[in-house]
């Protein structure tokens, strides 16, 4: 027989593809309930591994489209079986989960003919689908059972709600012989075998059963079997026949009929009623969702007749349907075997989740139960099994015949617990835990095998809600931890512990409340409160709430009552009444008893602080906030709550808790998200190991949101779904882990009691994820998903749309994208129902996108605590509709207004983007990139090019897509400022020109000044000294340029004033909002697309952005995403463009480079070079003669300066030339650092290879910067000559700037590196003088991140000239900036030079405190921990003050944290710095042991000399740091006995001082010297006497305010030596 191709389905067939023949075409004037019999064969085919099948899909992340796959994979083995049984005629009556039930309806003269047909039917589909392989290697397989004979239907339900099912003896035996069968069997029914042809049929018996076993059909051929079928198929009344045979089913071509679309409405789920009628695929409908599955058994006695079942069936069904209505419940299916109906009820099917779903299916099945128990006729026993968790929720079969049905281990599961635990309502673990209702509501059953269940778990005795309160049982169930202390929470726990104090004494109450969305850590906050005040020794009285206890009258008071009174472990009336009467005894008139439900009214004497802790305060009932509110006003308690925010789907408080809440008594506090070091932590903590995996570590970030029981739960799916290894940790596993071990510390846990990880031995565990697991691919855990379904469902379909769309986009999103991707909607439409969703706080609005960047940043500096105020609106007290009507104009104003917009719960976006189809979501990704890569590119300010020069040009599918996109314009590429700035600032740089380029001459200098030797003390000054004694004519040269290019400066600053309106309206620099808002998403929709290699070209901007935004650490991860990238299975069919992998080894060594990993930097930057067709030698002999080539191209350079390349080349080129000479400019840094002889022939090639590349790409702003930095290695390496003359080159050059493509900003990085060369050269007024007129047009062009560097070096350069009035001014700028900025490292830098004015200058810009409080709150934030420069200077600092204070306990830690960063700091100005005073605390422990522990001089002194030598050789890059220096070094002489040779070093040290101009160091020499050497009795030591409260600069003072502010010096004393044995050598320990 051929098969029908099936043609489409109107709305009507649509609908009919939902329903069976039986009801098709069935009589629907009856009233219900009613019964109609007929004769007919069943069919019962029963899959196996569908449950099997489900279950692997939910967990495998090989799988990036789980769900699709499991619909398919269900929809063609079901569906080829439902074709099979149309084809032959059957009547498919409904799909029970993963089988399925068929009718042949004929006349009783014609079932032996149809049971043959129906045969023939059941062993053709056990030859073809008998078993089928899955794509993920499991084996699908059906058994069939066949039974014939009398059926009666029964259609119960309502007007709305109507549902059928067909009871007797043949339905009960079909199931029996289904029963029977085994894998790939067909079995008759005793009846079936009866009623069939027996000459047609060979059978097998079966031992001790009537039923039996076909084999096949026997005598007759295909030919006659054709003839047979055509014969049946006239039998069939309602099979396609004539001109409809070219069909599977007739009600696919349906007429329109009204009458009939109704009447077959009614017995469809109406959420598939409202797919269909929005004419969506049906495919939208299946997923893996979590849902509450009921199912509801009905024995009836054997004297129920069918009238008897019809009417019993019709009124459960009825009851059913009104109890789960009201949680928006649903019954799935009715069907009937055994005697026995059962009602398959599903609690959160698409649109209908809500937030307490298990607690509301317990109680439905409770009210059912009673119901059926007592009501219904000839009842002989109820059984309800409930679970709970993720099931396959779809539709399932073929596309004329299909039903939608949910399938999974607790459909299975809840099926056989209503079986095995007869005459009760059980539930799973998992319901019991989920419904939060108190412990005494359940009993535990025990433990039943159950045919088909492997490890069912603990199943529970639901007992219904008990109205009477059980006294005593409503303790805390959050445990605080032993072992851990509670993480991220120490704010919260100082306003407690603050406001704890405030209280003493007291004679009213005091309330601090905690809000907190669920899972964000408020019962752990709670319990570790309560553990604090009971080991303070107060009374404290702990409860937790549930939902069910806001019904119960008084139960919150009663229970804290009970505790207090410690009555709540009495178990009767009798011994409750003893132990009351013995605590009121002499307080309360025994008449009075009675009344003890006021009983908070008696004065009961407390002489300790009461303290009452109640968790999930929300719950607490009307009556029981009215006495707190009372309560509080007249006796002294302190009350500590924790409650979730008001919602319209959550809670609204009544008017005395509305009272509670607003009164000036109560101090309300939201949580805020935990940082992502703190969930590491957490992370480390809940595994009990001491490490892990950084894939893990992105996951958790990305997926937790700061949220503590989001990281629990992904975390425990992750377990349960055995993906995690766990190992023991080796001690050697402490070593570098080179890449990988950049930011290992910031997960590094050590637990305080070792003895929660191993019971033996205290071993320590990592943890590893198993291979072939991707992260990335993993899905929401059940119960996230459900916490973000039921809010999703309660949304009307256009909120969801919108919610959905701004899913793909992300956690945040645009207004104008949102528009872009959604489906033909008016932006008036969006914004309108973007107001109802920011109304129920589903979105918030930023005004600008910087303030939507603290939702995404990584470990920014913590701000306050949110305490405020809270401003509630209690029931009773809605307002009107008018001001309903303006808050929602108001709500939809502020949506105009803003351009950017966030998920208020970052879950609910995870969730949303999940339910979107594969195909869909690949659309709609590509319809984010079509929108947003026109956006790609750096700020208008910075010149709108890409972050790696030109990174578009070398990639050909990028070129493709700029063919496609609008160009920018070449006037915007050239023109970066506004057009009227730039001719102002043009037309003046032009009338300044200094002489020409050709005309600098070559200056003759001294020779090169070597490393200074700290043996010759007379050679290191004459040195010295020669370093700034040019020749008069060489001299005034460059004072001359200095002059011309300060006067530019000035010049530049006045036009610019003049035109300052249209410079404003260029705006500051935008490229962190860009790269926030259109790189990292792009990088993100092109891996959701599968377009990798686009994917990584993202990847790679993102990093080089986050470098240029000094974050190191978002770049770190998004080369690791890309290093993933590269490395799967997907990319390797894409060839890795050759540029791309140079610039990833480039970032890569650049990431190493400033987290001070200076050998692995190498390693990567050589790599890239290589790449780069621009090989750096690696022995000395090629170093010399590639030296002699690259001189003769800078030669031949300076002649030509002419571009030799033509314009279609022009951009690649460029390309490579930029990252050629970005790669040697970190090269020569680092080689800088290397301490080898010939180091500097290697250093000074590579600067000069990256000039070579500079002038070959002939941009002069490439050039400029080049010669500083070739100036910059030549100053390190003590070259004189070439480093004045590079300078002066760099200068000259500047003033041939057209202020066209960034001319004006290179002018500005000119300023700004002269003025750090001269600060680390000691020409501090000139550094001065540059570093104010580089802030001026940093402020003017608004540049704040250039700007903060500029400060910070203008603070320095004041600092070391002691001009303090300016350096507070200059601090006070950097502290605005930053703050607006939210720069973490600018802040960074600002209290380190607050903690400088303090142990240096002796007054205070900011207090220890608050210096000490920023360290301890940011030093794990994961962008300063790549600033090693900048930490090593504020560990140094602290460690310096605890020394000078004698507080050695506090000295140890910042002292060793800043050892640790010795060896990852650079030979920067910052580092040199920090170095120094590292030193000092050396120095200041050598002096300890010097007059306390001798034994241990030796060993201090041979580390500090160590380092002494180190920080020495540093101050050849930065000279302005050899006095601290060399008065460090006389000191110790001095300790150490060596008078004389400390009196040489000391004088050094002056005139150092004055070479350089430190006149801070001077300032301080003076003082030791005169200390030392020449006072005449003992000194005063000012600094001590001032510490630790310093006197404070305020605005408007000066230093007329503090007489003695340069004699405020800390004075280095000198110990005393035993002049016999000054220090002894330690004793070796007896073996």
């Amino acid at each position: 027989m051929e098969q029908r191709k099936p043609s489409d389905s109107t709305t009507i067939g649509k609908v009919a593809a939902h329903v069976p023949d039986l009801i098709v075409y069935g009589d629907f004037s009856q009233e219900v309930p009613f019964i109609e019999s007929f004769d007919g064969v069943l069919l019962f085919a029963d899959i196996s591994g569908f449950t099997a099948l489900t279950e692997k899909f939910s967990m495998d992340t090989s799988l990036d489209r789980g769900v699709e796959q499991l619909t398919q994979a269900l929809n063609h083995y079901v569906g080829d079986i439902v074709e099979e049984v149309l084809i032959y005629g059957g009547d498919i009556l409904n799909f029970a989960g993963d089988a399925l039930l068929a009718l042949w309806k004929v006349q009783r003269s014609q079932l032996s003919d149809i049971i043959t047909l129906a045969l023939k039917c059941s062993l053709r589909i056990q030859k073809e689908y008998g078993v089928r392989e899955t794509e993920v290697g499991l084996k699908l397989r059906v058994k069939i059972g066949l039974s014939a004979g009398h059926i009666s239907k029964v259609v119960v339900g309502d007007n709305k709600h109507q549902y059928f099912l067909v009871i007797g003896r043949a339905v009960d035996e079909v199931r029996l012989a289904q029963n029977l069968a085994k894998a790939s069997e067909v079995i008759l029914s005793p009846n079936c075998w009866e009623l069939c042809n027996r000459n047609m049929i060979e059978i097998e018996r079966i031992k001790d059963q009537r039923a039996m076993k076909a084999k096949y059909i026997k005598n007759i051929s295909e030919i006659e079997f054709d003839k047979f079928f055509w014969k049946c198929t006239e039998y069939l009344q309602h099979y396609p026949t004539g001109e409809s045979n070219s069909i599977l089913r007739a009600t696919s071509t349906l007429s329109p009929n009204d009458e009939l679309e109704k009447s077959l409405r009614k017995y469809v789920m109406r959420n598939i009623l409202k797919k269909i009628d929005d004419n969506q695929p049906l495919e939208y409908l299946s997923e893996l969702r979590p849902v509450t599955i009921v199912f509801v058994n009905l024995q009836f006695d054997e004297s129920a007749n069918t009238l008897h079942l019809c009417k019993a069936i019709h009124d459960a069904n009825v009851k059913i349907s009104n109890i789960i209505h009201v949680f928006s419940g649903k019954i799935n299916k009715v069907f009937m075997f055994d005697k026995g109906c059962t009602f398959l009820c599903v609690f959160g099917l698409p649109g209908d989740k809500k937030a307490d779903e298990s607690t509301h299916a317990l109680d439905s099945a409770f009210k059912i139960f009673n119901f059926c128990s007592e009501m219904l006729m000839k009842i002989k026993l109820v059984s309800i099994g409930v679970t709970s968790g993720p099931v396959f929720c779809g539709v399932v079969g073929h596309r004329v015949r299909h039903e939608y049905t949910v399938i999974g281990q607790k459909v299975n599961l809840a099926a056989r617990m209503m079986m095995y635990y007869p005459g009760l309502v059980s539930c799973d673990a998992v319901t019991y835990a989920n419904s939060r209702l108190p412990h005494y509501f359940f009993e535990e059953l025990p433990q039943t095998e159950m045919k088909g269940v492997v490890n069912p778990g603990m199943v529970y005795h639901y007992l219904g809600i008990i109205d009477i309160t059980k006294i005593g049982t409503a303790y805390l169930t959050k445990e605080r931890s032993e072992y851990y202390h509670l993480l991220g929470r120490e704010k919260e726990l100082e306003i407690y512990d603050t406001l704890l104090k405030g209280f003493v004494g007291s004679t009213e109450g005091r309330v601090i409340m905690y809000e907190g969305l669920m899972g964000s850590g408020k019962s752990q906050l709670l319990a570790e409160i309560a553990y604090l005040g009971q080991e303070a020794g107060h009374k404290v009285v702990a409860m937790e709430l549930t939902k069910v206890n806001v019904q119960q009258n008084f139960f919150a008071i009663q229970t804290l009552m009970a505790v207090f009174l410690g009555i709540d472990a009495c178990k009767s009336y009798v011994a409750r009444e003893r132990i009351l009467q013995g605590k009121l005894q002499g307080v309360v008139e025994e008449s009075y008893y009675c009344l003890l439900n006021n009983i908070f009214r008696v004065q009961v004497v407390e002489k300790d602080i009461l303290i009452f802790v109640i968790d999930e305060a929300h719950f607490i009932d009307p009556a029981s906030w009215e006495f707190l509110d009372n309560l509080l006003s007249n006796i002294p308690v302190f009350m500590v709550m924790s409650l979730s925010p008001p919602s319209r789907q959550a809670w609204l408080p009544c008017v005395s808790a509305a009272n509670i809440i607003k009164s000036t008594k109560t101090t309300y506090v939201q949580l805020r998200e935990l940082k992502p070091s703190v969930i590491l932590q957490k992370a480390c903590q809940d595994l009990g190991v001491v490490s892990i995996p950084r894939e893990l570590e992105t996951f958790l970030i990305q997926r937790s949101h700061g949220i503590p029981f989001y990281c629990e739960e992904l975390l425990r799916n992750l377990h349960l779904k055995n993906m995690l290894m766990f190992h023991l940790w080796e001690e050697e596993e402490e070593v570098d882990y080179e890449w990988e071990g950049l930011f290992t510390n910031a997960i590094k846990v050590i637990p305080y009691k070792t003895e929660s990880l191993s019971s033996s031995d205290n071993e320590l565990y990592i943890c590893t994820i198993r291979q072939n697991v991707k992260l990335q691919n993993i899905m929401l855990p059940p119960t996230l998903k459900g916490i973000a379904l039921a809010v999703l469902d309660n949304m009307s379909p256009s909120e969801q749309m919108v919610v959905k769309c701004a899913a793909i986009i992300g956690l945040t999103f645009t207004t104008d994208l949102l528009l872009h991707i959604l489906p033909e909607w008016t932006k008036r439409k969006m914004n309108e129902t973007l107001a109802a969703l920011v109304d129920s706080h589903i979105f918030k609005c930023f005004n600008k996108r910087k303030d939507s960047q603290n939702v995404q940043s990584q470990d920014m500096p913590s701000t306050e605590l949110l305490v405020c105020p809270r401003t509630v609106r209690p029931i009773g007290q809605e307002s009107g509709i008018c001001s309903s009507v303006y808050n929602l104009i108001k709500q939809e104003q502020l949506v105009i207004q803003c351009g950017v917009m966030a998920f208020c719960m970052p879950l609910l976006q995870e969730a949303a983007y999940e339910i979107w189809l594969k195909s869909q979501k690949e659309a709609l990704h590509l319809k984010c990139v079509s929108y947003l890569e026109g956006q790609a590119h750096k700020c208008r300010c910075c010149g709108e090019g890409d972050f790696i020069s030109f990174h578009r040009h070398t990639v050909e599918m990028m070129l493709e897509s700029l063919e496609s996109q609008e160009n920018i314009s070449e006037q915007h590429k050239e023109y970066p400022f506004s057009e009227a700035a730039s001719l102002i600032i043009y037309t003046t740089l032009k009338r300044l020109q200094g002489p020409s380029f050709e005309d600098i001459t070559t200056s003759t200098f001294s020779k090169k000044l070597e490393l200074l030797l700290p043996q010759d003390i007379e050679k290191e000054t004459v040195k010295a000294l020669t370093k700034h004694k040019m020749l008069p004519e060489e001299n005034l040269k460059a004072e001359e340029i200095e002059k011309e290019f300060l006067e530019r400066l000035d010049e530049i600053i006045q036009q610019s004033d003049r035109g300052q309106e249209k410079i404003r309206r260029l705006g500051s620099c935008e490229c962190e909002e860009i790269v926030e808002s259109v790189f990292v998403p792009l990088a993100w929709h092109c891996m959701a697309m599968g377009e990798y290699a686009r994917a990584l070209y993202y990847l790679l901007e993102c990093a080089a952005a986050y470098l240029h935004l000094s974050n190191n650490y978002m770049a770190f991860g998004n080369l690791n995403t890309a290093e993933n990238l590269i490395k799967s299975v997907d990319f390797r069919a894409t060839v890795i463009n050759q540029f791309e992998e140079a610039t990833f080894y480039s970032l890569k060594g650049e990431v190493c480079y400033n987290m001070g990993q200076m050998n692995l930097a190498k390693k990567f930057i050589r790599k890239a070079l290589i790449l780069l067709n621009r090989r750096f030698p690696f022995t000395l002999i090629e170093v010399f003669f590639k030296t002699l080539m690259e001189v003769s191209k800078h030669t031949s350079h300076q002649k030509k300066q002419q571009f030799l390349y033509s314009h279609s080349k022009r951009e690649k080129k460029l390309a490579f030339l930029y990252q050629q000479g970005h790669c040697l400019s970190l090269l020569w840094q680092l080689l800088s650092l290397d301490t080898a002889t010939n180091s500097k022939k290697f250093c000074r090639l590579a600067a000069l290879m990256k000039v070579n590349s500079a002038e070959e790409s002939g941009d002069e702003s490439q050039i400029i910067s080049s010669y500083m930095e070739f100036s910059l290695c030549c100053q390190m390496m003590g070259y004189q000559d070439e480093w004045m003359k590079y300078e002066l080159m760099a200068i000259q050059r500047s003033s041939h700037l057209q202020v066209i493509g960034g001319g004006l900003l290179t002018t500005v990085k000119l300023a700004q590196s002269l003025a750090y060369m001269k600060l680390c050269l000691g020409n501090l007024p000139l550094s001065i003088q540059l570093g104010y007129r580089a802030h001026e047009m940093c402020v003017r062009l608004k540049k704040p991140k250039l700007d903060y560097l500029v400060l910070c070096m203008l603070f320095k350069a004041l600092f070391l000239s002691i001009r303090y009035q300016d350096c507070v001014r200059v601090l006070s700028w950097l502290e605005e900036l930053v703050v607006e900025e939210e720069r973490i490292i600018g802040m960074a830098c600002f209290f380190s030079y607050c903690l400088e004015l303090l142990l240096y200058a002796g007054f205070s810009f900011k207090s220890f405190k608050e210096c000490l409080e920023f360290i301890q709150r940011n030093e794990t934030n994961c962008i300063l921990m790549s600033q090693n420069s900048i930490m090593l200077g504020l560990y140094s600092s602290l460690a310096i003050w605890f020394a000078r204070l004698h507080q050695w306990g506090n000295f140890k830690e910042p002292f060793e944290k800043a050892r640790r960063l010795l060896r990852r700091t650079s030979a920067s100005f910052f580092a040199t710095s920090g170095f120094c005073r590292f030193l000092e605390c050396e120095i200041l422990m050598l002096r300890k042991h010097i007059e306390e522990k001798p034994k241990l001089v030796r060993e201090t002194r041979t580390k500090t000399l160590k380092d002494l030598d180190q920080v020495l050789s540093r101050c050849s890059t930065s000279p302005i740091y050899y006095p601290r220096v060399y008065h460090l070094k006389a000191y110790i002489l001095l300790m150490l006995g060596n008078e004389e040779q400390s009196q040489i070093y000391l004088s050094q040290a002056f005139q150092l001082c004055d070479i350089y101009g430190n006149l801070l160091e001077k300032s301080w020499l003076e003082i030791s010297d005169e200390w030392w050497f020449t006072a005449k009795g003992p000194m005063e030591d000012l600094w001590l006497k001032a510490a630790p409260d310093f006197p404070k600069w305020e605005k408007g003072m000066t230093e007329r305010d503090f007489p003695e502010i340069h004699k405020t010096k800390y004075l280095l004393r000198v110990p005393a030596l035993d002049i016999n044995n000054p220090f002894p050598e330690p004793e070796i320990p007896d073996v």
